[in-house]
């Protein structure tokens, strides 16, 4: 329905978030993190992964656990990653999450978008998650 007066919205941050960890799972601080349906975090070359939701602050060992037993936080602050042959022209094109460190610019079959190219510099290749 459309507003007919102003309208007092909550927000929230929006870089970090959690997500149950999924049993018996290690996740690397600095790598790609995804979510099922169910909103369970797993890396993204799991078979069951919907979305990219940013990368993993921390490392977190859930190896032990069963699902949910931990949290893990994602950010969605850019980061640098490893991934050869990018550009200044490639600022802006979807990247694709090989697994949770391998990244892409074509898709080769079913990967998951995990961001956008945000910045080319001496650096390297800067990932806006999505």
């Amino acid at each position: 329905m459309a507003a007919s007066n102003d309208v007092d919205r909550r927000t929230r941050n929006g870089e970090e978030l959690s997500f149950p960890a999924a049993a018996a799972t290690l996740y690397y601080g600095g790598t790609i993190v995804a979510v099922t349906a169910a909103g369970v975090a797993v890396k993204p070359d799991n078979g069951s992964a919907v979305v990219c939701v940013g990368w993993n602050k921390h490392r977190v060992d859930n190896s032990a656990g069963i699902a949910g037993d931990m949290q893990v936080r994602v950010s969605k602050k850019p980061i640098l990653i490893p991934l050869a042959g990018a550009t200044a022209a490639n600022i802006g094109a979807s990247v694709y999450a090989i697994d949770d460190n391998t990244f892409s610019l074509t898709n080769p079959g079913g990967k998951l978008v995990c961001g956008t190219i945000f910045a080319v510099d001496a650096d390297g290749v800067w990932l806006q998650p999505k």
